[in-house]
């Protein structure tokens, strides 16, 4: 038989047990209970500043989404995706991306690398047999980084890819490969011609066969944005003195969609990222390579593939496109940030544009 002693210290173990599981789950519940009332502070806080700054840019629509720490903490559609018809935005919604399409191309290249059917420094002579001599030592790294020197295709571009490739290959070079950075459509026109060469596809079914393979209505390659495509939002130029709202028209050939034209729905934005946080696209070593500080003779902050921006000391990668579109990310505070419209933050004497816009939104969810 047991001593008295013995039980009582067993049946006051127990109770200080249960006293303690009681007081953790309190503790628990009172701290998650402050992260929700936070959190639900800091989305009504973005919620407004978007209202405000739609407004003050004059922007028809948008479509915006907050990730942190793995989490999708805001994400929500304003305004019209068509105003002739007064059609809204929805999660069905195509926005194009213009530029920030490069982010994906870059993504591609990489996974090649990973395959080794690509080097950062092959020289593109390996791949493009047409090459004029001078172009012939720039290497994949070049293109990525904006540091080829190459003439820019921009200039030339042409219904016939074939008509600009010879007016662009007549032009001369502008500095020698890796002195500086020189933003250049160039160099996603080649890295198409380079993907297609390796793999058999255009750049653009590469894209999404192997990173939207399962969002044919929601991921769609197309550069004239007069053509008919299902949920594609218009696209508007708007200027903030005036009030004006006019149509906004663009044509990218299908020989460089490779630098623009990829046309997304916010909700597979966010999908595309949780894919590439998690590894599923390129593996974390990669994404250190990516990420790394190209070494230009004369200095400028850019990365292996994506820009590269300080805000007030802390670092941020990304891209934006056409003064409309911005994929950024905040590594020290786990933090992305996704903006879609479909009418351009141009700068005025008071508003300093999309980058301004999307630290001001980081600010926001991550004080």
């Amino acid at each position: 038989m047991r001593s008295p002693v013995i039980v009582q210290k067993r049946i006051k173990k127990q109770l200080d047990a249960m006293i303690n599981r009681f007081l953790l789950t309190i503790i628990l519940g009172t701290f998650w209970a402050i992260n929700i009332e936070a959190q639900v502070k800091s989305n009504k806080k973005i919620d407004a500043y978007i209202v405000e700054i739609k407004k003050q840019y004059n922007i028809p629509g948008l479509a915006v989404a907050v990730v942190k720490n793995g989490v999708l903490i805001h994400k929500k559609n304003y305004g019209l995706a068509n105003i002739e018809m007064s059609v809204p935005v929805t999660d069905k919604t195509l926005f194009p991306l213009f530029s920030t399409t490069k982010v994906m191309s870059v993504v591609a290249v990489y996974q090649l690398i990973e395959q080794n059917k690509l080097s950062l420094e092959s020289t593109i002579s390996d791949f493009v047999e047409d090459l004029p001599d001078s172009w012939k030592k720039v290497r994949i790294k070049n293109l990525l980084t904006h540091s080829s020197g190459l003439p820019d295709i921009v200039e030339y571009t042409d219904s016939k890819e074939e008509d600009t490739k010879q007016k662009v290959y007549s032009d001369t070079i502008k500095f020698s490969p890796g002195n500086q950075f020189d933003y250049n459509q160039t160099n996603f026109w080649l890295l198409n011609r380079i993907v297609q060469k390796v793999t058999r596809k255009k750049l653009s079914e590469y894209i999404l066969d192997t990173q939207f393979p399962l969002s044919q209505k929601e991921a769609v390659f197309e550069g004239n944005n007069l053509k008919v495509v299902e949920n594609l939002t218009y696209g508007y130029v708007n200027t903030a003195n005036s009030g004006q709202i006019l149509k906004r028209n663009w044509n990218f050939p299908e020989y460089e969609y490779g630098a623009a034209a990829l046309n997304l729905t916010l909700d597979a934005f966010v999908e595309w990222n949780r894919k590439l946080d998690s590894n599923e696209f390129i593996s974390e070593q990669t994404k250190v390579q990516l990420l790394k500080p190209f070494d230009y003779e004369v200095k400028r902050d850019f990365t292996y593939g994506l820009d590269f921006i300080k805000v007030k000391g802390e670092v941020s990668y990304g891209f934006s496109g056409g003064v409309s579109t911005a994929f950024r990310k905040f590594p020290d505070k786990k933090l992305t940030i996704i903006l879609l419209a479909n009418g351009m933050f141009i700068p005025t004497d008071k508003l300093n544009g999309i980058n301004e816009v999307v630290n001001n939104i980081a600010s926001i969810a991550s004080p």
